[in-house]
């Protein structure tokens, strides 16, 4: 076994660690764009919610 083992054992090790932070960083970049998205979304609502409010007002003066 000796060094030839860790070697392998060594290898395999950091082979899991870069796995591991890859996957991490894709789930960070899938929570990045869903946050994104639920930004957009929620600024998309509060313009339609400001132009029903103007045409509204708008309407109800008339």
């Amino acid at each position: 076994m000796g060094r030839d083992g860790l070697v392998v054992v060594l290898f395999v090790h950091h082979f899991l660690l870069v796995v591991l932070l890859g996957l991490l960083h894709l789930l960070l970049d899938v929570l990045v764009f869903e946050l994104l998205l639920v930004l957009v979304v929620v600024e998309l609502l509060q313009l339609l919610v400001l132009v029903q409010l103007k045409l509204w007002t708008r309407s109800s003066r008339l």
